[in-house]
């Protein structure tokens, strides 16, 4: 990767200076880079999304829809084949982020006694199913977000990779597989994702996975599609469920269209996040056993974020294979779904492999800074 490319040049100013800023590449789609002249967000009601055009929505897992927050396209930059300047980005101004404290990463008899609570939870008639999640900190210096940004571009062309700055939120690095909603022409299209087996090992057709696997998957789709239907939505369709490859883990997913005949879009979101891929089922309950078990709120992670177009189309995606970076570390963000079928050694292993779509291109920057010859 060009340490001189217009992006790298654009996304190191963002970062020094602490933009407000969103840089992402929808799956088939150039790079666009969004960034505010100054650096405050403007929290809107849900209700008024439906009069809002070419923002970027960002909202962390626990979501109010009395505020969510947006950043606006003051500057747009398109990387193609055209040249790009960046001689707007020097009218911006940055911002200081919220203190936040690093999370402290959990040892995995810690996880493991964590999924056995959670089982304990099911098998108690509490929850159906829960996501129980941890983080993976290692050092990276703030300015090497913009090669992995770009790494993750090569890396990961079928996912929704996005670089996202903002003074309520701090730093956020993500390549998500996994679609919310995508939206246009009064059509709506879902994905129901869940199971997951190491990509190696995952079969190519839906019904040789495993009971616990597809049962999760089930659990999930159920949920999505009862959603649409409490709302009226006239024509509910699916399509699956099938194999999807992320990273070097597969999943299984169900694409699910509607129409939204008298609903609102905004509605629909309400509806569905967070979704049982992401938390659980049923959702108060496995929001509870989070607040409860998980310590420090997960912020961006298993949120939602992506372009917004009440007049045109818009993309939002789950924030998943993601990260929240400080100044000379990260944390990865990962988690694994937990049903009555589930062990726990297989959970840590599942949460290994999905932080390893970084953790190898993490090291791989580590390792050819060392060997760098000094300037």
């Amino acid at each position: 990767m060009s340490t001189t490319s217009p992006l790298h040049q654009a996304l190191g100013l963002c970062l020094e200076h602490r933009f407000t800023f969103a840089a992402f590449r929808v799956p088939g789609g150039p790079v666009t880079l969004w960034v505010q002249r100054n650096p405050d967000l403007e929290p809107v009601d849900a209700a008024y999304l439906g009069r809002l055009n070419e923002a970027f929505l960002v909202a962390p897992f626990t979501y109010d829809p009395q505020a969510t927050h947006f950043v606006r396209n003051d500057v747009e930059l398109t990387f193609g084949e055209l040249p790009v300047t960046l001689e707007p980005l020097h009218g911006c101004v940055g911002g200081t982020a919220a203190e936040r404290s690093r999370p402290h990463d959990a040892q995995r008899s810690d996880y493991e006694a964590l999924v056995r609570e959670a089982k304990n939870a099911i098998a108690a008639g509490t929850l159906d199913k829960v996501v129980a999640s941890r983080t993976v900190t290692m050092p990276l210096e703030r300015a090497q977000l913009a090669a992995l940004f770009e790494d993750a571009l090569d890396r990961m062309p079928h996912a929704f990779v996005a670089l996202v700055n903002t003074p309520e939120h701090g730093t956020w690095l993500g390549a998500s597989p996994e679609r919310l909603l995508t939206a246009e022409d009064d059509l709506v299209h879902l994905d129901a994702l869940a199971g997951t087996r190491p990509r190696s090992d995952a079969p190519a057709l839906a019904e040789d996975w495993n009971p616990k696997e597809r049962r999760e998957q089930v659990l999930v789709t159920r949920e999505i599609v009862g959603q649409l239907i409490e709302l009226g939505l006239p024509r509910i369709a699916l399509h699956g469920p099938r194999p999807v490859d992320a990273g070097g883990v597969s999943h299984l997913r169900t694409e699910v269209e509607a129409d939204l005949g008298n609903c609102s879009l905004d509605e629909v979101l309400v509806a569905v996040h967070p979704t049982p891929a992401v938390c659980g089922t049923p959702r108060q309950a496995a929001n509870v056993f989070i607040a409860n078990h998980e310590g420090p709120g997960r912020g961006l992670y298993t949120g939602f974020w992506g372009p917004w177009n009440a007049d045109g189309r818009t993309e939002l995606f789950v924030n998943l294979r993601c990260m929240e970076a400080f100044d000379d570390a990260v944390a990865l963000h990962v988690g694994a779904g937990v049903t009555d079928g589930s062990e726990p050694e297989a959970e840590w292993r599942e949460t290994e492999a999905k932080a390893a779509a970084w953790t190898a291109a993490i090291r791989s920057l580590h390792s050819a800074r060392v060997s760098s010859p000094a300037r």
